[in-house]
């Protein structure tokens, strides 16, 4: 039988690399998006079926998880990847509630809405394979570590963290593995957008913006100096990572994919919150 999945925010970034290597190792994939541009690219891959799909609207969850249905019938869904994220910078101070809001509605509410309805197709999936369905939800060390101006992505991704956990124990049950994945820092669209304060800025009062012009610049000067950098995991090389926990059998529970997610969780366990602060203030400028 062949395997089928099901990935989020498949447009660009990990989610486009992801979905390109899983169809070219055979898999059946259901490929979301939200832009009709993205869908016509996407359905240039073999064994890719683009998905409209809006994690945040109810019913176009329920369009695309029908659809989805409709197609594999009683061979059910192997493995979902809730990759879709977005992010918001801004200073606490002057940080928008309804954009925060809605960073929270698409990393958070999105994965669990979506993962409830996609449920029964892993039952089914289930039901004829030894080797059991799985739900993969991208996470972050921002999940762990808070950071200057961003609070909406830092809340959702230690939101979702924590929600992963507890799906690990409920899923479990029904034989469905959750593997919180974080990827670290990557050459993606959203690196960039996490790191620029502009929209917020624009709409600052004047006294805000000259008491925050300094942070912003030191954010755009952080924004170039990663995407200039070597160091950091290309989104193709998630993808790779991602292929192998997802083809494993039993896989474990919390993956850091990349190396800065590995030692960000190490100096989270074992560094004293007043040297981390003290790291963030000069990264940021804060001092």
């Amino acid at each position: 039988m062949k395997k089928s999945i099901l990935i989020t925010g498949a447009s660009s970034g990990i989610g486009a690399e992801t979905a390109k290597l899983f169809s070219q190792k055979g898999y059946k994939v259901f490929a979301g998006y939200r832009n009709e541009n993205d869908a016509k690219s996407l359905a240039l891959l073999e064994n890719v079926t683009p998905i409209k799909l809006d994690v945040t609207i109810p019913e176009s969850v329920e369009r695309a998880v029908a659809t989805i249905s409709t197609s594999l019938g009683e061979n059910g869904l192997y493995a979902l990847i809730n990759n879709a994220g977005i992010t918001y910078t801004a200073p606490f101070e002057y940080a928008d509630e309804k954009k925060m809001r809605y960073v929270m509605d698409v990393n958070v509410w999105g994965v669990m809405n979506l993962t409830q309805k996609c449920i029964p197709l892993m039952k089914k999936f289930n039901e004829h394979n030894s080797i059991k369905s799985r739900v993969v939800n991208i996470t972050s060390w921002a999940g762990i570590l808070g950071q200057p101006f961003n609070g909406a992505y830092n809340a959702s991704k230690f939101a979702i963290i924590g929600l992963s956990e507890a799906m690990y124990y409920d899923l479990g049950l029904l034989d469905i593995h959750v593997i919180s994945a974080s990827p670290g820092v990557t050459k993606t669209p959203l690196l960039k957008k996490t790191t620029d304060a502009s929209q917020a800025y624009s709409s600052m009062p004047d006294k805000g913006k000259a008491f925050y012009q300094k942070h912003i610049d030191n954010l755009d000067s952080m924004s170039e100096a990663s995407n200039n950098s070597s160091a950091l995991a290309t989104p193709k090389k998630i993808a790779q990572k991602l292929f192998i926990i997802v083809e494993k059998k039993k896989p474990d529970m919390k993956q850091n994919m990349a190396v800065d997610a590995k030692i960000m969780n190490l100096l989270r366990r074992l560094i004293p919150f007043s040297w981390l602060s003290g790291m963030f203030k000069g990264m940021y400028s804060l001092k």
